[in-house]
């Protein structure tokens, strides 16, 4: 109760901001400041941001290419530098990602995962050799969770086009997949760097403290009745037990492997192909530290078709072992990495679950057709793992 009090205080703090913000948008003229919008940004934030490590360079002007909003605020923007930012090949092509409204502050602030893309883009996207985009600026006021980050518009610059989630995956588009996250993980495997973020049951404490997804998943699991494996049907409290335990060994595996840096919401709707072909991932607000398999269990099992991921599975996971080995992470066993890949075959379900069985009051995050079929895959999954039997539940 003392969470769900703290969370109400925040909340009114935080709505209280919006309203000022309305009547007077702050001003923004130097890094310190944290803009509501993309839309409210200024020439002169942009090159304080943009040109901070270019002496004598400066934004002349940007323009507005449109919009969207989602869990964030996001807007395009073509920017043009004068001469020394030209020299320097700043980039002109960037996008913004902020969280312009109360409903997109409270769901990032709440879980406490706000700062997310500011830890990644800020200091640890220079350490893994991924598929992403570059980020060149982010920032978040504490105060009144605003936040914003700046990146780089890979529509633009790679050519890249963005998957639907219920589309599902090839096989070579999933393997490319899955060994990209083994790059990430592995030259943060257990690094100090990591340290600071919030574990997976860390993330589900937190989300739990405004959301009570135990009720919330369970009216998602009625809502979803008709796709459900029949076995589960009935079993929504120990679907969410087990859940609860599958954070737990994500966040201290029994056989301690040490954490690594997480995507933390690597689900089929957040990848991307170039122009090239090469596979990648974006939307990285919900950075996490804890097993290697809360990352690769959800991108399988949300963008697997059930009888791709059991004709595929020894593939990917054999691929995933050999990109981390080969990125500067420990080689895993195979037997010890189905294991543990079993184990963290509910966080993706639930994920969706609480999604799609929200209450009248909270936002809609995503389509019912995407919160369907990712739930029919992941729920499958789970039966078909014997995932209950790898936690103990």
């Amino acid at each position: 109760m003392n969470a769900k009090v703290q969370l109400a205080a925040k909340a009114a703090t935080v709505g209280a901001h919006c309203l000022a913000e309305r009547i007077r948008p702050p001003a923004v003229r130097t890094a310190a400041d944290v803009p509501v919008s993309g839309r409210r940004v200024t020439a002169e934030w942009l090159t304080a941001v943009l040109c901070r490590d270019v002496p004598g360079a400066e934004v002349s002007s940007f323009t507005v290419t449109g919009g969207s909003r989602g869990t964030s605020e996001r807007v395009g923007l073509r920017v043009v530098y004068n001469d020394a930012g030209r020299v320097a090949g700043l980039p002109t092509a960037v996008f913004t990602k902020a969280t312009a409204g109360f409903a997109q502050r409270m769901l990032l602030g709440g879980a406490d995962v706000i700062s997310g893309e500011r830890h990644f883009f800020m200091g640890l996207r220079q350490r893994v050799d991924i598929e992403a985009p570059q980020g060149y600026w982010a920032a978040v006021d504490p105060a009144s969770w605003r936040s914003i980050t700046v990146l780089e518009d890979i529509a633009v610059t790679k050519g890249a086009t963005f998957l639907a989630p219920t589309t599902g995956f090839t096989k070579g588009e999933i393997v490319d997949l899955v060994q990209n996250l083994g790059r990430l993980h592995g030259p943060l495997w257990g690094a100090p760097a990591i340290a600071t973020l919030k574990t997976p049951r860390q993330y589900s404490e937190n989300t739990d403290a405004f959301l009570d997804f135990r009720k919330r998943a369970a009216v998602g699991m009625q809502r979803s009745r008709e796709l459900m494996p029949p076995p589960l049907l009935g079993e929504a409290d120990r679907l969410h037990d087990a859940t609860i335990r599958s954070m737990q060994l994500s966040t201290d595996s029994p056989n301690g492997t040490a954490r690594t840096l997480l995507h933390g919401d690597c689900h089929a709707g957040q990848t991307y192909r170039t122009a090239a072909g090469a596979m990648g991932l974006c939307d990285w607000q919900g950075l996490l530290q804890g097993n290697w398999a809360f990352d690769v269990a959800y991108l399988i099992n949300t963008g697997c078709e059930p009888d791709a991921r059991k004709a595929w599975l020894d593939d990917l996971l054999d691929a995933y072992l050999d990109a981390l080995a080969g990125a500067g992470g420990p080689r895993i066993a195979a037997s010890e990495a189905l294991l543990t890949y079993r184990q963290h075959a509910f966080w993706p379900y639930t994920a969706w679950a609480f999604t799609i069985g929200r209450a009248v009051y909270q936002p809609k995050m995503q389509p019912v057709e995407t919160c369907l079929t990712l739930m029919r895959r992941t729920a499958a999954a789970i039966h078909e793992l014997d995932a209950f039997e790898a936690v103990g539940v």
